[in-house]
């Protein structure tokens, strides 16, 4: 399973006993809030059903999908997300470099295909192409055993194969045909063909989706992207003085504020943070803020996940909960601080 982010993230894991300032939240800053509560009953049905990255290193996509879900009211496909981000990414010699840089010291799925990404930079990608698929036109998590990997691996392959004039138009064709019958049932073999032969595959993928998205297509409104860094609290020393705990314990209280001043919005939030806080694994991550509750004596935060059902793959000495049928789990507000070093939401 391929859980990262392509560049990795320095972490502060910092410990109650280790700073002066409680990391703790106390039950009257503490109300239980839900994004769905505000949603529409399809929107609050996305958000109820586990997602599934199905080992691809897209989970930033899937963080970005569901804020744009969020905000448009519509179901968002993350694979569109993902290869709009990806497209990107060969516009920027310095960004391709890292990336080819990146895939020779990660299993990476796809050979020309990109993994690993940011939630702020997916959002504001999609927000400059301006139109993004809706989750019908490629639903992903209905090709959750390996399909949506093998159209990207095959459609890898004939471009190969057509770039290097090891087959004949015919036989790519035939093989597009297959494709076309598996998931790109709304562009003709021939548009496939002659992108494929045009672009590089990156550029491609995002073409072939936009096309097959036909009327599936989502207006992007206008929207800031906003991103909030956890405060860094300083280590405790013998000339520290009660006014610099007071203004340290200030910056707290104002970065927990401002997350449930989102949530009470009815937006989720996308975090970024290491698996290691909660399995015993290693890697950057990224999945959703949606909810905030206090529950046995504590502040818990709930996180919604994209690594379908089950709670196999969680440590539940490092979490408080897992959900089973959701695919989401909780952690109290000392675990959520400790773990968390990006919060991505949208602003209006």
């Amino acid at each position: 399973m391929k859980n990262y982010l392509a560049i990795s993230t320095i972490l502060f894991n910092l410990s109650l006993s280790s700073w002066g300032v409680d990391l703790r939240i106390p039950k009257s800053e503490c109300s239980d809030i839900d994004i769905r509560d505000k949603m529409k009953p399809e929107i609050k049905k996305h958000f109820s059903t586990p997602r599934n990255q199905d080992g691809i290193g897209w989970c930033y996509a899937f963080s970005a999908a569901d804020l744009l879900t969020a905000e448009m009211g519509e179901p968002v496909s993350a694979s569109h997300v993902s290869a709009i981000f990806n497209k990107e990414i060969d516009n920027s010699f310095f960004m391709k470099f890292g990336y080819n840089i990146g895939r020779l010291l990660t299993d990476s799925t796809f050979d020309e295909s990109y993994e690993g990404g940011w939630v702020d930079r997916a959002l504001e990608n999609a927000v400059d192409e301006k139109f993004v698929c809706s989750e019908k036109a490629l639903p992903f998590d209905k090709n959750h055993y390996g399909e949506t990997a093998e159209v990207i691996k095959r459609l890898e392959k004939i471009k190969e194969s057509i770039d290097n004039d090891e087959i004949s138009p015919r036989y790519s064709c035939v093989e597009i045909e297959v494709l076309k019958l598996k998931a790109l049932s709304n562009i003709r073999v021939s548009e496939i063909y002659s992108i494929l032969e045009q672009d590089n595959m990156n550029t491609a993928l995002a073409e072939i989706l936009e096309k097959n998205c036909k009327d599936n297509l989502i207006k992007l409104k206008k929207f800031k992207v906003k991103s909030l860094h956890k405060p860094r609290l300083s280590r405790i020393n013998r000339d520290r003085s009660r006014s610099e705990e007071k203004r340290a314990e200030r910056r707290l209280k104002k970065y927990y504020g401002k997350v449930g001043e989102v949530l009470s919005a009815g937006k989720p939030l996308g975090i970024s943070y290491d698996v290691s806080d909660i399995m015993d694994s290693s890697g950057g991550h990224a999945s959703v803020l949606t909810a905030r509750r206090w529950k046995d004596g504590k502040c818990q935060f709930k996180i919604r996940n994209s690594w379908g059902k089950g709670c196999r793959s969680y440590d539940m000495n490092k979490i408080e909960e897992c959900n089973y049928g959701e695919g989401s789990f909780w952690v109290d507000d000392k675990s959520f601080y400790n773990m968390v070093t990006d919060l991505d939401y949208i602003s209006n």
